[in-house]
């Protein structure tokens, strides 16, 4: 009979020396052996606890390599295995939410944050107990024992007898989506000195959470929520832990991206990749160096988005950052394709999608599918451009994201004008008014009038021009006077030139040179629908402009484009 106090020490070495594979930077040979490591205490009842300190680490090698499914699988196993640690499942439901984020998982994400969130609150310390006032927001990293390992490079791992003792600090949420492409890029805290007054762990893994639900209503396109989650945990982060900002100023540079309010977005962008440099947080930085070239490829920048990329894949590639690597390489193949060089971008798309395509990474997938779409039908394969975003449009629609599938519809739509039939003209425009319509309402849920103006011209307007253009090219004369009166009727709320700058700095300097989503700020409903014609019976029967595709609009992207109430036009 195996002894098993010595298969215990067995599973320890091979845990210790699965760890010292990943402080070397070699994941797969870490991932190896912690699988033998979990196939050998598997065996042993006694070992129990060791095996599920092990599988949640094998789960987070599996996650760091890309294999999200694999990761999921994993962790999920950890949460129903029987005998569990209660005091585990917080940092497991952590991890469990990365995975789930990835593949377009969000409501189980956000309802395995919630849970996590919720047993963390419940375990703080009682008032008055040693450690950083945590009432008015949570905190930064999890138990040594639980905590996701770090990634290659990022942090000295310590190595104990057991693998309680392996764990770094914990895995934050990278950058949320933008509408060019989601980037989730999974990392952890740096090393630091431990502070005179640590906060506890709970108070460490609410931080984590709250950092986390930020990105998944970012990922979901909720911007009130975003804008909430977002500001409230930099607030929390620079007060408890200032150490790890360069986390949360990356979701608040990034929500300001998908926004359309690119200054700002810079500016925080620089902000998170100083403080990730600071901190000696490698992962971190090369996800801000890929946030930015992104930023600077879509202000026509694209000379300095370039060495960014490379400086950026030269850490996620040997790094084993898969999804990481795969952006990278997506940003590369479209900056060949505004050069006109088609079959470079086709083959590092390819490259991309692969990756990806093994991480089951679908958000990002579908949006690749977009740029491939872009190079198909440049090369002259119209046939494969059109399955390719009839694929991402229906991806995005099935994962829940209405505001990308309708910038998936206007792509479309260019692409179609683009090919100069003009038996194609009606189906572009079928395409484009229900997307453009949906997309310009957008900014009436965002919180602050700066915010909406810059939304209306930075995303909004190039849509509605397109619309525009569409409809004179088809000689839909109606159509252009229905698109002007309900232009005319929604004029915007404030304009960029009529607000004054406030007097003096804010916190981090200029703080996005507008005043937080809490400060003098508020949503606004959508505008009243424009009744043409007169409802003289009162049974609203008069003629609405753009009934028909407002109706469409909503139905296909689920938003919310015009209210119901309604405003004559005479």
């Amino acid at each position: 009979m195996t002894d098993p106090f010595a298969v215990s020490l067995t599973v320890a070495e091979l845990a210790d020396a699965g760890i010292e594979e990943f402080r070397r930077g070699a994941p797969q040979a870490a991932h190896d052996l912690f699988e033998r490591a979990a196939r050998a205490a598997e065996p042993h009842p006694e070992l129990a606890g060791q095996h599920l300190q092990i599988l949640v680490n094998l789960a987070t090698t599996a996650a760091h390599l890309g294999n999200h499914p694999a990761a999921i699988a994993t962790l999920r196993r950890t949460l129903d295995a029987p005998g569990a640690d209660p005091a585990l499942r917080p940092a497991i439901l952590l991890n469990l939410s990365q995975s789930l984020l990835e593949t377009g998982a969000y409501d189980e994400a956000e309802a395995a944050l919630t849970e996590c969130h919720a047993l963390a609150k419940a375990a703080l310390p009682p008032p008055g107990a040693p450690g950083p006032d945590v009432a008015t927001g949570p905190a930064a990293t999890a138990t040594a024992a639980t905590a996701p390992l770090a990634a290659p490079g990022d942090r000295d791992l310590p190595v104990g007898d057991t693998l309680a003792a392996a764990a770094g600090s914990p895995q934050w949420p990278g950058p949320a989506a933008t509408p060019a492409g989601p980037y989730g890029i999974p990392g952890t805290g740096p090393a630091t000195p431990e502070p005179a007054d640590p906060p506890s762990d709970a108070a460490e893994l609410l931080m984590a959470c709250l950092v986390a639900l930020g990105t998944v209503a970012i990922q979901r396109e909720d911007w009130p929520r975003a804008e909430q989650l977002t500001a409230e945990a930099l607030e929390v982060v620079t007060r408890i832990r200032p150490d790890l900002v360069g986390r949360p100023l990356m979701n608040v540079a990034a929500l300001a991206l998908a926004t359309g309010r690119y200054e700002p977005a810079e500016d925080f962008a620089e902000a998170a990749l100083a403080a990730c440099e600071a901190g000696r947080e490698p992962a971190g930085a090369a996800s801000v160096r890929l946030m930015l070239a992104q930023l600077y490829t879509a202000t026509g920048r694209a000379e300095q988005a370039e060495p960014l990329l490379h400086a950026a894949l030269a850490h996620t590639g040997p790094a084993g950052l898969t999804v990481e690597t795969a952006v990278g390489w997506e940003q590369l193949g479209l900056l060949a394709a505004l050069r006109g060089e088609l079959d470079e971008a086709q083959t590092l798309y390819d490259r991309a999608r692969t990756l990806l395509r093994q991480a089951g990474a679908t958000p990002t997938e579908a949006a690749l599918a977009v740029r491939r779409a872009e190079v198909a039908h440049l090369a002259g394969r119209p046939a494969e451009a059109e399955e390719l975003l009839t694929h991402a449009a229906d991806t995005f629609a099935a994962l829940g994201l209405g505001l990308r599938r309708a910038q998936t519809h206007l792509a479309h739509a260019a692409l179609l004008e683009q090919g100069g039939d003009p038996g194609q003209l009606a189906r572009a425009l079928d395409l484009a008014v229900p997307a453009a319509l949906a997309i310009d309402a957008v900014r009436y849920g965002l919180a602050a009038g700066r915010q909406r103006d810059r939304w209306r011209r930075n995303v909004a307007e190039p849509a509605l021009q397109l619309v525009f253009r569409l409809a004179a090219r088809a000689g839909e004369a109606l159509l252009v006077a229905h698109l002007i009166e309900v232009q005319c009727a929604t004029t915007p709320i404030l304009r960029e030139d009529a607000v004054p700058r406030p007097d003096g700095p804010g916190p981090l300097g200029s703080y996005l040179d507008e005043p937080p989503p809490h400060a003098h700020a508020f949503a606004v409903a959508p505008p009243p629908r424009l009744l043409l014609t007169p409802d003289g019976d009162g049974d609203g029967d008069g003629e609405v402009a753009l009934a028909d595709r407002i109706a469409l609009a909503e139905q296909r992207y689920g938003l919310p484009v015009r209210d119901t109430r309604t405003v004559p036009s005479w």
